[in-house]
């Protein structure tokens, strides 16, 4: 009887630890995001992106299937950063809360123009009747959420008056992106000092809702 011989070791690459994938995935989306703000929607292509993160196209597509599926991941990943500086400050007790909340809000976009270009400057293409645009996702229903329970909370406070939370909501959210859309997308413009001007209008906002 012959005897058993043992197998021979595997040839090719060892897998990759789970660390490893999520940082050439971390590594993809911060190459993304600079196409997308440089080039919008029309302009970028997955072999693009792969060339600019320093991988095989073949690499790209298993982590991201499509390019609206990594733009939205893209976008996902912004907005819970987003999300965790609005729930910091939503939870510091003040008088003037909801003032604070929107002005964090322009902050984190003035922080962040490359972020802000690469959501507000692209549009979002629904490729067919099924397919959900950003705003449905969850991400973006915890965003609106804050900002609805900030107006709540605003408006038992006194710091604005009664209505509509929805309705209030687009006003500030208006003015919240005409100040930072104006300072990050039109910077040759002299708008004059950035922080008098994003207190001024929020100001503006918040007296007028009283």
């Amino acid at each position: 009887m012959d005897e058993e011989r043992p197998e021979p070791p595997r040839r090719g690459r060892p897998p990759r630890s789970s660390d490893a994938i999520e940082a050439q995935r971390q590594h993809i989306v911060a190459a993304a995001r600079d196409l997308f703000a440089a080039e919008g929607y029309d302009g970028v292509s997955m072999r693009k992106v792969a060339a600019k993160a320093g991988c095989l196209p073949s690499t790209l597509y298993t982590l991201f299937p499509g390019k609206r599926q990594l733009l939205h991941f893209l976008w996902g990943h912004i907005f819970a950063d987003l999300n965790d500086a609005l729930d910091r400050s939503a939870g510091e007790e003040a008088p003037d809360g909801l003032t604070r909340l929107c002005l964090t809000h322009i902050d984190f976009w003035l922080q962040r123009p490359q972020d802000y270009r690469a959501i507000f400057l692209v549009e979002d293409r629904v490729q067919d009747s099924d397919d959900p645009y950003f705003v449905e996702s969850a991400v973006a229903a915890r965003y609106l959420g804050i900002m609805h329970r900030a107006i709540v909370d605003g408006q038992a406070r006194g710091e604005i008056g009664p209505g509509n939370p929805d309705e209030i909501r687009k006003i500030l959210l208006c003015c919240i992106q005409g100040v930072a859309y104006n300072l990050i997308a039109i910077p040759e413009y002299d708008w004059g000092d950035a922080d008098r001007l994003k207190t001024m209008v929020i100001g503006a906002a918040i007296l007028g809702l009283r």
